[in-house]
């Protein structure tokens, strides 16, 4: 069934943050399956949050960039500066920016929305759209999406990849929010969400946790995990041999506000103390933004001879990278996880995975069986675990990631082709009203 989606991606080619990756596979395989998307997307998008890139779009899908004419972050900085000074006099340090909590809602690109809206409504009559998508972050996006939903009448569904006003715990105590935002979160969420005629997340936990929220919009709730590009992945006969040395592998946000955040780092002191591991024998590679982080919690521990730091690099070249590893550390924050676990089953290298138990667990027990899972943040564990990986190693006793059945499920291909039955079997099944009527209430 043929249908013109009007896709809202904020994040989107030329700008290569993670946050592409999903809306990007999802345009592409609509296109592939039958589907024309047409994105809508932002011309100068905020180079504080964005990382712009060379890429463009995939051939022959129309995309409208649009501007934002306002940076609220800005302003609130500026504000907030000049208000600490003023407070200095009088001997007051203040904690944390208020008048980012006052003029940042719902985020900080709500700049984009006046213009994104009017071309939004723009092309859904020139290009006979049927369905509207919205990816979120950032959910201004999804203020958007409601708005033309209103005025057209259009099917709207809406894409969170993480969770915006409904908090879980974890997140809740590292992002601390003033409670009378947090009740403005909250409210904007649920109309959201009552707008919504699909309404999807990236986990079964997270697609749970809303569904237990907002139990009257519950049926409209469905998890599409993020899975993986398998075009990005190298290709088995060009998979490089193994370093000499045991390797470990990470790369990005550690998420140090999780529990186990130091449990890695003290298995390695652990095992260096035994005299198991030295500089010669291993290595934990780590390329992100963390670096000076890393360095001082190794020096420490007085491993430092046993990390090596290095910058972000290009993600294709990370790929090449991975295989080459012994195990790939893994860590999420919880109910999200991260695509870093689906690329490493993908890729065929065992996991150490320091998480909480749930449905990451549950997908490396079953598509992972080399792999190790630390629940409980033991670094008597994780060492152990660490040793047992380099002994199998030697002994040729890795067994192999179930690779064939994990690209079946995860890949983004298939993953697109499931939302897209989903899309039909829903709310594609709903007559559509008749032309004319209005649709226009109050929000």
């Amino acid at each position: 069934m043929s249908k013109n989606i009007l896709m809202i991606c904020y994040y989107y080619p030329p700008l290569i943050d993670v946050g592409c990756k999903r809306s990007l596979a999802f345009s592409k395989y609509f296109k592939k399956y039958g589907w024309n998307p047409i994105v809508l997307s932002v011309k100068n998008p905020d180079k504080t949050y964005c990382l712009m890139g060379t890429d463009r779009p995939p051939e022959g899908i129309y995309t409208k960039y649009t501007y934002s004419i306002f940076n609220p972050y800005k302003l609130a900085g500026k504000l907030n500066g000049l208000f600490t000074k003023i407070t200095s006099l009088f001997n007051v340090k203040l904690s944390r920016n208020y008048f980012y909590n006052l003029l940042c809602i719902p985020d900080i690109f709500w700049g984009w929305m006046p213009l994104a809206t009017f071309d939004g409504l723009k092309i859904i009559r020139q290009k006979q759209v049927d369905l509207i998508y919205v990816s979120c972050p950032p959910f201004s996006s999804a203020i958007i999406g409601v708005i033309l939903k209103m005025i057209t009448g259009k099917a709207l569904i809406i894409d969170f990849r993480d969770s915006y006003a409904l908090k879980p715990h974890l997140l809740r105590h590292s992002h601390a929010t003033p409670r009378l935002r947090e009740d403005i979160d909250l409210w904007f969420e649920a109309k959201i969400l009552n707008r919504a005629d699909l309404f999807v997340v990236t986990t079964e936990e997270m697609r749970n946790l809303y569904a237990d929220r907002y139990k009257q919009n519950s049926h409209k709730i469905y998890a599409v995990h993020n899975g993986f590009e398998a075009g990005e992945l190298p290709s088995t006969n060009r998979l490089g041999k193994k370093y000499s040395k045991f390797t470990i592998f990470y790369s990005g946000n550690y998420y140090f506000e999780a529990p186990g955040r130091y449990t890695f780092f003290e298995s390695l002191a652990l095992l260096k103390k035994q005299g198991r591991v030295n500089e010669r024998l291993f290595q934990f590679i780590y390329y992100g933004a963390q670096i000076e982080t890393f360095d001082q919690i190794a020096k420490r521990l007085e491993i430092e001879d046993l990390l090596v730091l290095k910058p972000l690099i290009p993600h294709k070249a990370l790929l090449k990278i991975i295989p080459q590893c012994h195990l790939h550390l893994i860590r999420i924050m919880q109910p999200m996880i991260s695509t870093k676990l689906f690329e490493a089953i993908a890729l065929n290298i065992p996991v150490l995975a320091i998480i909480p138990h749930g449905e990451a667990e549950r997908l490396l027990k079953s598509f992972c069986p080399s792999s190790y899972v630390i629940t409980d943040s033991s670094p008597q564990k994780t060492a152990e675990a660490i040793f047992d990986a380099m002994k199998k190693y030697e002994r040729e006793e890795i067994d192999d990631n179930r690779v064939t059945e994990f690209l079946r499920d995860f890949s983004r291909e298939s993953l697109t082709v499931k939302f897209m039955r989903l899309v039909e079997n829903t709310i594609l099944t709903t007559k559509s009203p008749p032309p004319g009527t209005r649709f226009f209430q109050p929000f």
